[in-house]
C-alpha cells in the first residue's frame, strides 16, 4: 500500500461522524417532529440525504429529514398551493417551537441552525407508491414555488447497489469528495445527492482503482460535464442539478478544473515514485487540510 493511500485512508477515518453527532441529530429530529406532527398532521419523518446513505461527514454536513404531510395539505381547491407558502408555514411553526434558534430557507427546506449542526426540514407531500419499484414517492418544493416528485428510497437503493459493485469505494470516495468540496475557500456548493449520483452512474469507483485514482477521475468527470445536471436514471426527479444557481455552477467548475490539474499531477508523481511531490499535490487539492 502506498503512502498516498495511507494518507487518504487516514483522512477518511478523521471525517467519519461521531456517535455523539448521530445522537444529537436524533434528538433534534425529535424536537422538530414534536412541533410539526401536531400542526401539519405530519405522519412520518424519514431521514434522507447523506445521513441516510452513510456519507455524512464529521462536523461538516447538514442533516436532512422529510416531514411527510398529507397531499391535501398542499392543495387549495383544485390547485397546488405554492411551495413557498408551505415552507413559510413550516418556518413560522418551527420559530414558535424554537424561538432562540436561527432559521433559514433553502431551495427545498427550512434550515434549522442548531448550535452543533444544521437540520434541513423538507415538506414532503405523499405521492403514492411507485408501481414499478414499490417504493414511496413524495412531492417536495422545487425552488420555484411549485412541487417536484422524488423518491429517496429508490435513489438510495441505486446508490447502495453501485456502492456494493464498487466494493465499498463509492461511499468512501463520496465522503472524500464532499470533504474536498467543503475545505475549499469558499466552500464549493455542489449537491451531495448530485455527487453520489454522478459517482454511481458514471462507474467512477468500479474496478481496481485506488482512492486517489477515483478522486482524480471524479474531478475529471465533473470537469467534462461542466458541472451540469445529471438525468435521474429512474426518470422520477428529472434533472438533478450540481448547484442551485448558474453563478454557483461557474464557481464550482473553476474549482473542479483547478483541483483536477493538481490531482493529475499527484498521480503522475506517484507513478514515478515521487511520493513527497504526490502528497504535496493532494494537499493542494484539499486546501492544505490533508496533512
Amino acid at each position: 500500500m502506498s503512502a498516498v493511500s495511507d494518507i487518504l485512508k487516514s483522512l477518511l477515518s478523521r471525517i467519519q461522524p461521531t456517535g455523539g453527532e448521530t445522537q444529537a441529530a436524533e434528538k433534534h429530529f425529535g424536537t422538530i417532529k414534536t412541533r410539526l406532527e401536531t400542526v401539519f398532521a405530519a405522519k412520518k419523518f424519514p431521514k434522507v440525504g447523506s445521513f441516510s446513505r452513510g456519507t455524512f461527514i464529521r462536523g461538516r454536513s447538514d442533516v436532512d429529514v422529510f416531514a411527510q404531510i398529507p397531499l391535501d395539505e398542499v392543495w387549495w381547491g383544485n390547485e397546488w398551493k405554492s411551495s413557498f407558502t408551505i415552507l413559510d408555514n413550516f418556518r413560522k411553526e418551527l420559530a414558535t417551537r424554537l424561538p432562540n434558534t436561527k432559521l433559514g430557507r433553502d431551495v427545498h427546506a427550512i434550515v434549522v441552525e442548531f448550535r452543533d449542526m444544521d437540520i434541513d426540514v423538507v415538506p414532503a407531500a405523499w405521492g403514492g407508491f411507485s408501481k414499478e419499484y414499490k417504493r414511496p414517492m413524495y412531492y417536495i418544493p422545487d425552488g420555484n414555488g411549485r412541487w417536484k416528485l422524488t423518491s429517496p428510497e429508490i435513489h438510495n437503493g441505486y446508490i447502495a447497489m453501485k456502492n456494493q459493485e464498487s466494493g465499498g469505494k463509492l461511499r468512501a470516495v463520496a465522503q472524500l469528495f464532499k470533504f474536498w468540496r467543503l475545505c475549499r475557500e469558499p466552500a464549493i456548493p455542489i449537491s451531495s445527492f448530485h455527487i453520489e449520483m454522478v459517482l454511481a452512474s458514471e462507474g467512477v469507483c468500479v474496478g481496481v482503482k485506488s482512492y486517489a485514482e477515483c478522486m482524480s477521475e471524479m474531478l475529471q468527470k465533473m470537469a467534462e460535464r461542466d458541472c451540469a445536471g445529471i438525468r435521474d436514471p429512474y426518470g422520477i426527479s428529472g434533472n438533478i442539478p450540481a448547484t442551485k444557481t448558474d453563478a454557483q455552477r461557474a464557481t464550482a467548475l473553476a474549482s473542479v478544473r483547478h483541483s483536477r490539474e493538481h490531482a493529475k499531477a499527484a498521480l503522475a508523481a506517484e507513478r514515478v515514485g515521487m511520493v513527497s511531490e504526490a502528497l504535496q499535490q493532494w494537499n493542494y487539492v484539499f486546501n492544505y487540510e490533508l496533512l
